[in-house]
């Protein structure tokens, strides 16, 4: 039994998934819900039925016939701009899908109704697999997977390599550097919250040495209690935000930096509160994940040359 590998990188893999078995035309793959799933290598009819892995497969060498629609065709790999859209929204349409006649469909787990959708398909006799996107191991792990369905692996595409060895890098680096406490504050309309290890922003800021104030936590976010906010007093912190962008920042102003207390923190008094760029932290950054490694490491480290 071998998990996912992705040798460029040192630190350990996340456990969400395996592949039980691989041959040169086949690989049996579990998924974090315990299910098997049988995918064949070389598909040539690849429906996306998550945005975010729209990237992903494109960068593993893979091509599509369908794809979810989105707010932005501009931001889909160019060979995916002209798609047929099999859905809008979160959710792909089983039967638009089932009309393009695909050979596997990648989907997400931590949708419910896409499982659903996985096992109407499957029904059809059509390989569906949920795979979870919600941090930097999993797109790691995700590239790993649609480089070996496609008959490669990682280490076959210059650029994928150039880029995992720019983030080792940047992480051995940062890690040799005295550790900075940092908390990251998850914005948005419904409220604020503390992020984990678990999220992107938390487990990039762990992967570069950083200490969070929200101790390791199998839970992704937990409910914002500034009381303990002001007794951890971190020496920065990061907001991530979710939504309208300019409603959000007045709500934070507002809520936390417009208190007395607020202006007695560390990281406030040192000008270290950043707002940190969505593209890079909110949403999968995929092929710019370097380039938000480096973003991150130098608030963390101001000063250091990344």
């Amino acid at each position: 039994m071998r998990k996912l590998c992705f040798v460029l990188l040192l630190s350990a893999f996340s456990a969400f998934a395996e592949i039980v078995s691989e041959s040169g035309t086949e690989l049996v793959f579990r998924q974090s819900d315990g299910l098997e799933v049988r995918l064949k290598k070389h598909p040539e009819r690849v429906v996306i039925g998550y945005l975010s892995m729209a990237g992903v497969w494109d960068q593993a060498g893979g091509r599509a016939v369908g794809v979810l629609a989105g707010k932005n065709d501009g931001a889909l790999p160019e060979s995916m701009r002209d798609l047929p859209k099999v859905g809008s929204g979160m959710l792909p349409n089983v039967e638009t899908v089932v009309s393009l006649k695909p050979d596997l469909v990648l989907l997400s787990d931590k949708i419910e109704r896409h499982r659903g959708v996985a096992r109407q398909l499957r029904g059809s006799g059509i390989a569906a697999v949920c795979l979870p996107y919600d941090n930097y191991r999993d797109y790691r792990d995700i590239l790993d997977l649609s480089c070996r369905l496609n008959g490669k692996s990682v280490n076959d595409f210059p650029v994928l390599r150039a880029g995992a060895e720019e983030i080792d890098g940047i992480c051995r680096k940062a890690q040799a550097l005295k550790s900075p406490r940092c908390a990251i504050v998850f914005a948005a309309a419904s409220g604020l919250s503390l992020e984990s290890d678990a999220t992107n922003s938390g487990q990039m800021a762990a992967m570069l040495g950083a200490e969070n104030i929200q101790k390791r936590s199998h839970t992704r976010r937990l409910p914002f209690s500034y009381e303990q906010f002001l007794l951890e007093d971190p020496d920065v912190i990061f907001v991530v935000m979710m939504g309208e962008g300019d409603a959000l920042r007045k709500k934070f102003n507002r809520e936390l930096m417009s208190q007395p207390a607020w202006r007695e923190l560390k990281a406030a008094r040192n000008n270290r509160v950043h707002f940190l760029e969505p593209e890079l932290f909110l949403f999968m950054a995929g092929a710019d994940y370097p380039q938000a490694f480096r973003r991150m490491a130098s608030l963390l480290y101001p000063g250091e040359t990344f």
